[in-house]
């Protein structure tokens, strides 16, 4: 008897294994069977004629399967400046559509596989503009960086750009050991971060509103090019002499805005910096969007001065950028960016989400839009597009270029766009973001 009982016990626990292995099995079967099915060695996937297509906002078609194998657009430069965006064939961009997309795309499903004998794959509408992306590619001039604009009022990404890349149809045998290459899986738009440069000033000036909402416009600084801040020097690149905000903001001076940053203090401008949406990951569909950084505790004076300026070790995200851009255009919340205009694929559910008061919000917008119009001028994008924005410069170090941005949106009722834009290594911030900015515009506007 006892022999029978050590068995049943055994049994039981053989029984309890092979149910809780098949319970295990089969939750990861429906959490990752079509991330599975999407590896590269399942290649007769892209080649079987289902594999359905990925359409432009105009229908006009950027991959889809001919022939036994996937192709992609007519135009070389639209399938470089759309890597990243619509993706490859051997799935290795995996914030792209054809890697996120896989189960529309192939028809797969959890219980079929990939039989096509229920299910087929469909087609994937997005909302970008093929035509804007390229201009955005173009006017990049073969350098490195991002591109990212949006309709800050229903969401829509309308171009998104990431630099380095290659031709998805003629993929270079040297791209894993040519240092050309190096980050070029990776959507800058998405999974980077960069010194931000100039462009921070706007959240040490929304620091500055948040600490003393009465008292900032108030708030003068002197420049005398070069000054000691915490027993080193903080340059600039002018001498501005005495400033309010808004002339320092235009003026882009760095001794104002370090001094600023030290009279707000380094725990008041990191917990307004989170505010907007530092130190945290915002999510974007099931894609995971690298974290803007503003640490800044142990930081000495000279160090919190240039953090102030968007130096030291402060990092920004282009699409978390964007959605600060569209903020503030938007009266203090930004609607969640979408990539396609079906809310339960790849982005956003239509919410929005605040990030400061509709008068902060205005604060802000009427010193952009004046750094444009006082500054920059208006001649650099089309004519009508009421551009508030801001250039930075951010210095990665003394044997490579600057990271060259601009950040801003359209305060346009016709134009809802809000964008972010880096050139890297480059060295006039109007000159190359500017040019990106305006290349895509003209586009979006034609």
């Amino acid at each position: 008897m006892k022999t029978v009982g050590l068995r049943s016990i055994v049994l039981y626990i053989l029984l309890f294994a092979f149910l809780g292995g098949m319970g295990w099995f089969l939750a990861n079967l429906f959490i990752n069977g079509s991330r599975w099915a999407m590896q590269p060695y399942n290649g007769h996937i892209h080649i079987d004629g289902s594999m359905g297509e990925v359409q432009d906002r105009d229908g006009n078609i950027l991959a889809y399967t001919e022939d036994g194998s996937r192709a992609y657009s007519e135009s070389e430069a639209t399938r470089r400046a759309l890597l990243h965006t619509v993706g490859d064939t051997e799935g290795f961009i995996s914030t792209s559509v054809q890697y996120t997309f896989r189960d529309e795309l192939t028809g797969y499903n959890p219980v079929f596989g990939l039989n096509r004998t229920v299910f087929s794959g469909s087609t994937v509408k997005l909302t970008i503009d093929s035509a804007a992306c390229t201009a955005a590619y173009n006017a990049m001039e073969g350098h490195n960086g991002g591109a990212i604009f949006y309709n800050y009022k229903n969401g829509n990404i309308l171009c998104k750009v990431s630099a380095p890349g290659y031709d998805p149809i003629s993929v270079p045998e040297d791209i894993d050991s040519n240092p050309d290459y190096n980050g070029a899986y990776l959507d800058n738009t998405l999974s980077g971060a960069f010194t931000p440069g100039s462009t921070f000033k706007l959240v040490t000036s929304f620091a500055a509103m948040e600490k003393w909402p009465d008292t900032w416009t108030g708030l003068t600084y002197s420049c005398q090019e070069s000054e000691d801040i915490g027993g080193s020097d903080v340059t600039c690149l002018g001498y501005h002499g005495e400033q309010d905000m808004q002339t320092a903001l235009g003026n882009s001076c760095n001794l104002y805005f370090a001094k600023l940053a030290n009279d707000i203090g380094a725990a008041d401008l990191q917990k307004a910096a989170e505010k907007l949406g530092f130190n945290k990951s915002l999510d974007f569909s099931s894609i995971e969007i690298a974290p803007s950084e503003c640490k800044l505790e142990g930081a000495n004076a000279n160090e919190l001065g240039w953090a102030g300026v968007g130096q030291y070790t402060v990092l920004v995200n282009p699409y978390h950028m964007m959605t600060v851009m569209g903020a503030i255009a938007n009266g203090g919340a930004y609607v969640e960016p979408r990539l396609t205009e079906d809310s339960g694929l790849f982005g956003s559910s239509g919410g929005s989400r605040a990030l400061m008061s509709g008068v902060q919000a205005n604060n802000l917008k009427a010193m952009m839009r004046g750094t444009v119009s006082g500054y920059y001028g208006d001649w650099l994008f089309p004519e009508g597009m009421n551009v508030c924005a801001k250039t930075g410069t951010g210095e990665v170090g003394e044997t490579r270029e600057p990271n060259c941005w601009m950040a801003g949106f359209c305060d346009s009722d016709s134009y809802p766009i809000a964008f972010a834009v880096l050139v890297e290594e480059s060295n006039n911030s109007l000159g190359a973001a500017g040019a990106v900015v305006n290349a895509v515009l003209s586009e979006l506007i034609s």
